[in-house]
């Protein structure tokens, strides 16, 4: 059984996120942490306005709403848990340090849930924003980024260039989520074609015994533009990520990658990193 954790900051519940989880329970039984966090990391923002600071935050946060915002978003997790027939538990993580709070939990999941849309968009909307960008640095497990009007796609879309960040990343996917390694799947070189591909006959050894449908498929683009709009007219899919290595797919992860695929391609997004 896999423990599954899922991120709900202040008010937001991630539909998406849920559906996911929906889908993977109905395969396979998990155990899912709601982790309820506050509405804002008040270390972050104390960090960066000073005293002046407290006029800049919100009216909810003024009047001290923070517990009931939690406690409501409690209500609606266990009550959606209890419906789905999911096992469950509650951490409530609201502290003045939630992102960090959050990081710690990670050490003890298998995988991490965030809604690539929500997460702490009150606080920034564009995505990946500022707290976003510090879990996918940091945590400790597998983050999966999943859109709020997720649909189980039909097939994975695993990245590789020959680095042990995209290598890991593949097997961490098939290691967890081996009910969606049976999907059709697209091994993507980031190197041109087939014979270009770094150690061909081995990756081709290990990762056709953990994705029996499996394709072989040169990356036909060169630039974060130019993948972005080639993913984009894709059939939906599980994009699987190695990041923050010194590699093609990692360089596609940049913002300007980001902002193009998590706000606009709304694919979930699979991110591993040692």
């Amino acid at each position: 059984m896999k423990k599954i954790i899922i991120a709900l900051d202040g008010q937001h519940f991630p539909h998406g996120a849920f559906e996911f989880v929906k889908c993977i329970n109905n395969k396979s039984h998990v155990l899912l942490a709601g982790v309820f966090l506050s509405p804002v990391d008040y270390s972050k923002v104390l960090a960066f306005t000073g005293m002046e600071g407290v006029a800049m935050m919100p009216e909810w946060l003024m009047r001290g709403e923070d517990d009931t915002l939690v406690s409501k978003n409690i209500e609606i997790f266990e009550n959606a848990c209890i419906a789905e027939g999911i096992e469950y538990r509650v951490h409530k993580d609201t502290d003045m340090m939630a992102i960090s709070s959050l990081i710690e939990e990670t050490r003890f999941a298998d995988v991490l849930l965030v809604s690539s849309d929500l997460f702490y968009e009150n606080v920034q909307k564009d995505q990946p924003n500022f707290y976003l960008e510090e879990v996918l640095k940091k945590a400790e497990c597998p983050v999966m980024l999943v859109p709020e009007n997720y649909k189980e796609p039909a097939q994975n879309i695993l990245t590789y260039d020959g680095s042990e960040s995209s290598v890991f990343a593949i097997k961490q996917f098939a290691y967890l989520f081996p009910e969606l390694a049976v999907n059709e799947t697209m091994l993507l070189s980031a190197t041109g074609t087939e014979e270009q591909m770094p150690e061909y006959s081995l990756i081709v050894e290990l990762v056709s015994r953990h994705y029996p449908n499996l394709k072989i498929m040169p990356l036909p683009v060169a630039s974060r533009t130019d993948f972005a709009n080639w993913i984009r007219n894709q059939q939906p899919g599980y994009v699987v990520m190695g990041a923050f290595s010194r590699s093609l797919f990692s360089e596609l992860f940049k913002k300007s990658f980001a902002n193009r695929v998590i706000h606009d391609i709304k694919m979930p997004i699979f991110i591993s990193h040692k």
